[in-house]
This record gives C-alpha cells, sequence and structure tokens, in this order.
C-alpha cells in the first residue's frame, strides 16, 4: 500500500512523538500513572488514519504544556498572594 520510504519515515515519526510525548511529560514535572510509550501506543490504537494519529499526539503533547503552564501560574499565584498575606497581616513580637 506504501511505499518503503514512507512507512519508515512513518516509523520515524512513531518514535520521535513517543519520545516528544516524555518530553512533554517531564517538563510538565507531575507523576503520570502511565509511561509515554503507553501515552503514545494508547494514542497510536486509537487513531484510524496517520492524519488522525499525528493530530491526537499533537493535542496530548499541547495537554501536557498547557498543564505546565497551569500549575506554574498557581504557584506565582500563590507565592503572590502569600506576600500579600504577610503584607497585610504581619506577625506581632
Amino acid at each position: 500500500m506504501f511505499s518503503k520510504a514512507a512507512q519508515d519515515l512513518f516509523l520515524n515519526k512513531l518514535v520521535s512523538s513517543a519520545n516528544r510525548i516524555e518530553d512533554a511529560m517531564r517538563k510538565a514535572g507531575t507523576a503520570h500513572s502511565k509511561s509515554s510509550t503507553d501515552m503514545e501506543t494508547h494514542v497510536y490504537v486509537k487513531a484510524k488514519s496517520r492524519e488522525e494519529y499525528l493530530s491526537l499526539v499533537a493535542r496530548l503533547i499541547i495537554h501536557f504544556r498547557d498543564f505546565r503552564e497551569f500549575t506554574l501560574t498557581l504557584r506565582i499565584e500563590g507565592e503572590t498572594l502569600q506576600l500579600k498575606t504577610l503584607h497585610l497581616c504581619p506577625v506581632s513580637s
């Protein structure tokens, strides 16, 4: 159906996708119940075409990126709130 070169290119994208998922998971900085390989395999099984596979991988990577940005925002807002609270309610000695 596809040429050997096209199949090899797609297999390289599979390996690259698993590496990109792993990198996104690592940067998100949270524990996950599944490995990047498990997630990539799930996406591969779920996808009905190459285009859908690549789209699902991209969505997964974006999810981890957005989660990382969200948690960083929460940390920054939490630290800002703590600083404001310290200034509003100084500890008396």
